[in-house]
C-alpha cells in the first residue's frame, strides 16, 4: 500500500508543478521528468489481472503480459455513474488521437456499483448502449481497484510498456491534461524504442449484433393518439400510431447535435420525453440540451443548452445561452401561480439538480418573475447526496433519472425517481418542499443503501429506478425498478411499495429504463431498455404485450428490406389460395401462431416476422418488419391497396419463431408464405390471415 501511496503522491507533485506552468515546452519537460522517476526508479507494476475475469470487446481475455510495449490507459467505471458516462467523450478523443498501432491502448476496468452491475451481460448491454469500442474486463469483485486504492468513479490510471504504473486522473475534466500526459509517454518511449505496433485480439460486441428496429428505447411518452419513443441507442425519436406504424422518424442513426427538419436534424443519446399538443420536447441527454420537435412544420430547435455539458448548478440564463449538464428525463406541469402547462421541468442527472425551463411568462417562489424561454435551477443543491429538506435549494439529489407529475389533496407534485440513491422523491410545486417517498435510508450520504425489497417508505428497498409514473385511478406511482428488472408500485397515502411484475414472470425486463401511464385506459408502455422494445401493460389484469415498430417505406429513416431477404435458394414459399382484394382498400395482415400444447414463444429470443409486397411487374411497393407476440391472431400490419389498376400484387412473409417446448427445450421453427391478390372488386376481402403452425 505504501508504494501506491508514493506514486499517488508523486503524481499529486506533477499536477501542483504543471498548474504553475504555462510554457508548453516546460510542460513537456515537467512531464518527461515525471515519467523518467516513474518508470525507472519507483517502478510500481501494475498488478496482474485475475485469469478468472470475463472481457468484453475482445475474442479472448489480455494478460499484462500481452499489453507490454502499449502505454495503457485503465479507465475505472460504473456504468450507473453518470459522470463516467461525461469522460466517455474523453477516451474517444484519445483514441482518434492514437491508435492501438501507435502503442496506446484503453481498456475499460468495470467495477460495479450495484449487484446488477457485476452480471456481465448487463455490462455488455452497457456497452452496446453508449458504443465503447475498446476491451472491457468485468472486474466483479473490485479486486484490481482494491489493489490500486481507488477511491471513486471515474478514475485513470496510466500504465507504461512495462507495466509501471505512472499517472492518475481522478474524476471529470482531465481531457486536455490525460491527452497532453499520453502524447508526451508516446515521445518518451518512442525514443526509447519500447512501442510496439502489434495488435491485440479485438473483437467488438457491436459486430456481433442483429439490427433491431429499437436499439436501448430509454423512455416513452403518448398522447391522444400517438406514442413517442427516444430510441436512444439510434439517436432518434420516434412517433408512432398507437398500433405501432411509425409515422415520423426524427434524427438519423449517427449521432449529432443539429437542428433541421426531420431528415437533417441529429441527436445523441435522447432520453426524456414530454408530448404538448403539436410539440415535443425532447431532453438530448448527451448533447446536454433540450429540444423541441414542432409536428407541424416538421422542424426540430434546441430551447435551451449549449450543445456542450455545463456545470451551473443555478441557471437563469436564456435558451441556448443556459449550459446543462445531462438532463435526463423532462414533465410539463404547473407554475406555483396557477398556470397550468407553463413549465418544462427538467432532472437534470449530471448535476443531480431538477431545473425548470418556463414556456411561459410566470410568477415563480418569493414573487420572482422569468420570462418565457428562460431556465433555472429548482430544486437540489448539486451536491451528489440524498437529502431531503423543507427547502429547495438545500435538498439534494443523486442522479434524478424519473420524473412524473402527480396530483393530490395536498397539492401538485413531482415525482423523482431518484437513481443513485435508489430512491423514489416527491417535491412539492407549492413551496419546492423535497421529501422521501419509498427507498434508501435516512443517511443522506450512504448512496448504497439499495436491495429489492417490498415495504412501506423506508422499509422498501430498489435499486437504480429509472423510471416514475402516475397512476391516477389507485393513486400510486409505477415505478421502473431498473436494476432489479421489475415494475413497482408506490401507494402515495400509505407509501407502501409491491411488486407488480417480476422476473418470475411469463415475460422478463431487463433494465427498463422509462414508463408512462395512460390513466384514461388505465394502460402502461415501458420502455423495456436492454431488451430492445416497448411493453404495453394492463395495469388491472397484469397482462403484458409488446408494441410492434412498423416502419413504412415513406417512413424517413426505415428499413430497407428485399424479396433476397426472405426467400431462400431452391425452397418455395407455403402458397395460399388467391383472394380478391378492393382498389384504394385498406388490408389487413394477421398472423395465426399455433404451438404445441404446454409451449409457449421465448420472450428472450428474437422472433419476427418480415413481409414483402410485389406488384405484378415484380417490384417491391412495400416492406416492413416487427415482433412476433404470443396472441392468437396478432395484428402486423395493415397496406392500403393501390387505387391504380393492378392485375396481381404478392405479400411475402417470413415469420421466425422461438419457443419453449414443455420440457423447456428451446426449439426455432421458419417459415415462408406467399398469399397472391387479385386487385377486383368482386367478391372482395378486407383480411388475410397466415397461419404458422409448428
Amino acid at each position: 500500500m505504501g508504494e501506491v501511496g508514493d506514486i499517488l503522491e508523486t503524481c499529486m507533485l506533477l499536477d501542483q508543478r504543471l498548474a504553475d506552468t504555462d510554457d508548453s515546452k516546460n510542460r513537456v519537460d515537467v512531464i518527461l521528468e515525471h515519467i523518467s522517476l516513474a518508470e525507472n526508479k519507483l517502478k510500481l507494476k501494475c498488478p496482474q489481472f485475475r485469469a478468472d475475469l470475463e472481457w468484453m470487446n475482445v475474442s479472448r481475455p489480455l494478460t499484462l503480459e500481452q499489453l507490454r510495449g502499449k502505454v495503457v490507459v485503465l479507465d475505472f467505471f460504473t456504468y450507473c455513474c453518470i459522470n463516467c458516462l461525461h469522460v466517455l467523450p474523453d477516451l474517444a478523443a484519445l483514441e482518434e488521437e492514437f491508435t492501438i498501432q501507435d502503442g496506446v491502448l484503453v481498456i475499460g476496468v468495470h467495477s460495479a456499483k450495484f449487484e446488477n452491475e457485476k452480471i456481465s451481460s448487463n455490462i455488455l448491454s452497457a456497452i452496446l448502449r453508449y458504443n465503447i469500442d475498446h476491451p472491457v474486463m468485468n472486474d466483479n469483485e473490485a479486486t484490481l481497484w482494491s489493489e490500486l486504492m481507488i477511491q471513486c468513479w471515474p478514475t485513470f490510471v496510466v500504465l507504461s510498456p512495462n507495466g509501471n504504473i505512472l499517472q492518475f486522473y481522478v474524476g471529470e475534466g482531465h481531457r486536455e491534461r490525460m491527452i497532453e500526459f499520453v502524447r508526451t509517454c508516446v515521445l518518451f518511449f518512442n525514443d526509447k524504442n519500447m512501442l510496439s505496433s502489434h495488435d491485440i485480439p479485438l473483437q467488438l460486441e457491436k459486430h456481433k449484433r442483429d439490427n433491431t428496429p429499437l436499439k436501448f428505447p430509454g423512455k416513452v411518452s403518448f398522447s391522444d393518439n400517438i406514442i413517442v419513443i427516444s430510441d436512444t441507442g439510434h439517436n432518434r425519436v420516434l412517433v408512432l400510431s398507437k398500433e405501432g406504424i411509425v409515422q415520423h422518424c426524427i434524427g438519423g442513426k449517427e449521432r449529432g447535435f443539429k437542428d433541421g427538419n426531420f431528415s437533417e436534424c441529429r441527436f445523441d443519446s435522447p432520453q426524456g420525453i414530454a408530448v404538448q399538443e403539436n410539440h415535443i420536447y425532447v431532453a438530448d441527454t448527451e448533447n446536454h440540451a433540450i429540444r423541441m420537435i414542432d409536428l407541424q412544420k416538421q422542424e426540430v430547435t434546441t430551447i435551451a443548452g449549449t450543445g456542450k455539458q455545463g456545470n451551473d448548478k443555478a441557471g437563469g440564463n436564456f435558451g441556448t445561452e443556459q449550459e446543462l449538464s445531462s438532463p435526463w428525463d423532462i414533465v410539463i406541469g404547473p407554475s406555483p401561480d396557477g398556470q397550468m402547462e407553463s413549465v418544462l421541468y427538467i432532472a437534470v442527472a449530471g448535476t443531480h439538480q431538477i431545473w425548470a425551463y418556463f414556456l411561459l411568462d410566470v410568477k415563480w417562489y418569493h414573487g420572482k418573475d422569468y420570462k418565457q424561454g428562460s431556465c433555472v435551477r429548482f430544486a437540489g443543491s448539486g451536491n451528489e447526496e440524498n437529502r431531503n429538506n423543507n427547502y429547495p435549494e438545500k435538498a439534494a439529489f443523486a442522479q434524478p433519472s424519473g420524473l412524473t407529475l402527480g396530483h393530490t389533496e395536498q397539492g401538485s407534485f413531482l415525482f423523482v425517481a431518484d437513481s443513485e440513491s435508489s430512491t423514489i422523491r416527491s417535491v412539492a410545486l407549492k413551496d419546492g418542499a423535497v421529501k422521501h417517498v419509498a427507498g434508501g435510508e435516512r443517511d443522506p450520504m450512504n448512496l448504497f443503501a439499495y436491495g429489492d425489497k417490498d415495504g412501506k417508505g423506508i422499509d422498501a428497498k430498489l435499486q437504480h429506478p429509472l423510471g416514475v409514473a402516475m397512476v391516477t385511478s389507485s393513486n400510486s406511482l409505477l415505478v421502473a425498478d431498473s436494476y432489479n428488472h421489475k415494475l413497482k408500485l408506490v401507494d402515495i397515502g400509505s407509501r407502501q411499495c409491491t411488486t407488480l411484475w417480476g422476473v418470475d414472470r411469463e415475460v422478463t425486463l431487463n433494465e427498463p429504463g422509462g414508463v408512462c401511464v395512460d390513466s384514461k385506459k388505465d394502460v402502461a408502455y415501458i420502455a423495456d431498455t436492454n431488451n430492445h422494445c416497448i411493453r404495453i401493460l394492463n395495469i388491472q389484469d397484469t397482462v403484458i404485450t409488446q408494441l410492434p415498430v412498423i416502419f413504412q417505406n415513406d417512413t424517413v429513416g426505415s428499413l430497407t428490406i428485399r424479396l433476397a431477404d426472405i426467400l431462400k435458394p431452391g425452397k418455395e414459399p407455403e402458397k395460399y389460395e388467391v383472394i380478391n382484394v378492393v382498389p384504394g382498400s385498406e388490408v389487413k395482415v394477421n398472423l395465426m401462431l399455433k404451438l404445441p400444447d404446454k409451449s409457449c414463444v421465448n420472450n428472450e429470443a428474437p422472433s419476427k416476422w418480415t413481409a414483402v409486397i410485389q406488384d405484378d411487374a415484380g417490384s417491391e411497393i412495400f416492406s416492413q418488419t416487427g415482433p412476433i407476440v404470443e396472441s392468437s391472431p396478432q395484428g402486423l400490419f395493415s397496406w392500403r391497396v393501390p387505387a391504380s389498376s393492378q392485375s396481381k400484387v404478392s405479400i411475402y412473409l417470413k415469420a421466425k419463431v422461438f419457443y419453449c417446448d414443455e420440457s423447456k427445450a428451446c426449439r426455432m421453427k421458419e417459415k415462408v408464405y406467399l398469399q397472391e391478390l387479385n386487385v377486383d372488386s368482386v367478391d372482395a376481402k378486407s383480411e388475410v390471415l397466415f397461419d404458422f403452425s409448428c
